[in-house]
Order: structure tokens, then C-alpha cells, then sequence
């Protein structure tokens, strides 16, 4: 009878034993499905955070590009600015010539009357 009654025990342990295991293997199992859960959240926000930042890098594309239109118009301008500088100062240069010709041409009339 004792050798019934202790192996009577060691089932009940046993049983016991694997009920505990069985608990222990449920509650794993559904911190796994909450961290997939979790996990596949994050992911989510982490895509949508993925897409706008695309967005914003591509308008930052299209802007850079139509800035780097604007300074090279901007430097086709300055370079023709410049040019008719050079010219309007040549123009200048020449009339300025001219009159301090007619000035000397006036004094030396004058001088001679």
C-alpha cells in the first residue's frame, strides 16, 4: 500500500507538475502574441513615419532643383548685368573722352582770341 500510495504521489506531482508547465506555456504564449502585437504597432508607425519623411524628402528634391534654376538664372543675370556695366562704362569713358577733347579744343580758342 505504501508503494501504491507513493506512486499515487509522484502521478499527482507529476500531474500537478505538468499543469503548472502548462500555465506557464499558456501565459508564454500570449506574452509572445502581445509583443507581435506590439511589435507589428510599431512597425505600422513606423512605416507611416517612413512615408511622410519620403514626402518631405522629395518636396526638399523639388525645391532644391528649382532653387538651383533660380541661381543660375540668377548668375546668367548678374553676368549680363555686368557685361552692359562694361559697356555702359566704355560709353561713358568715351563721352568723357570726347568732352575733354572739346574742353582743350574750347580753351585753346580761347586762348588764341
Amino acid at each position: 500500500m505504501f508503494l501504491i500510495g507513493l506512486i499515487l504521489l509522484v502521478a499527482l506531482l507529476a500531474g500537478f507538475g505538468s499543469y503548472v508547465l502548462y500555465r506557464q506555456i499558456q501565459r508564454q504564449s500570449v506574452t509572445v502574441t502581445q509583443l507581435e502585437s506590439n511589435l507589428n504597432k510599431e512597425i505600422r508607425k513606423l512605416n507611416i513615419g517612413l512615408s511622410e519623411t519620403v514626402k518631405v524628402v522629395n518636396t526638399l528634391a523639388t525645391q532644391g532643383a528649382a532653387q538651383r534654376q533660380q541661381i543660375e538664372s540668377l548668375k546668367n543675370q548678374l553676368t549680363e548685368l555686368g557685361n552692359q556695366t562694361k559697356k555702359d562704362r566704355a560709353a561713358a569713358q568715351a563721352s568723357l573722352l570726347n568732352l575733354q577733347r572739346r574742353v582743350v579744343e574750347l580753351e585753346r580758342r580761347e586762348a588764341q582770341r
